[in-house]
């Protein structure tokens, strides 16, 4: 009897390990959530080159493709399948998009307006209230990574995963 509990209780341990996905799938899905966030970081990236060559359609250009790319990769994440334990993850992940979803439809778009009156329009009022909505931009981005940096530790840190600098 004494044998067969111990049988039982090996293979039941050996069930609940085997559930946890291995490294190999975590990392996999990892890179997966964010491959997406890098799309949009890069998104991102291309609008603020446009402000410094002020040229207005690549700065509408670049905020359609900002904008676009942010509602893709929202869906994409959503569509994706989380390993075991990994929802936390994808939620971070889907949270850090819904902050730069924000940023594209807002500040960005509001921005990019701005950024467009002419020049002999554009007082130093218009110019203040640029500046404190890209601070106020940038403040919320920052603060966005720095939460999906914290929730990728962690997910690293169960499926023991080593990420990239």
């Amino acid at each position: 009897m004494k044998r067969v509990v111990l049988y039982i209780s090996a293979l039941f341990l050996t069930m609940l390990s085997s559930c946890k996905p291995s490294p190999k799938e975590a990392a996999a899905f990892n890179d997966r959530v964010m491959s997406e966030q890098k799309k949009v970081v890069m998104a991102y990236d291309g609008l603020l080159e446009t402000y410094d060559t002020y040229i207005a359609r690549k700065m509408d250009s670049a905020l359609l493709v900002f904008t676009s790319q942010t509602n893709k990769a929202i869906e994409n994440v959503t569509d994706i399948t989380p390993v075991k334990d990994g929802e936390i993850l994808k939620v971070a992940v889907l949270e850090y998009l819904n902050v730069y979803k924000s940023v594209a439809e807002n500040e960005a778009d509001e921005l990019v307006r701005l950024y467009k009156v002419p020049e002999n329009e554009f007082t130093p009022e218009l110019k203040a209230k640029w500046d404190l909505m890209y601070k106020d931009a940038d403040t919320k981005l920052k603060e966005a990574d720095k939460k999906l940096q914290a929730v990728q530790a962690v997910f690293a840190e169960n499926f023991h995963l080593k990420l990239a600098k």
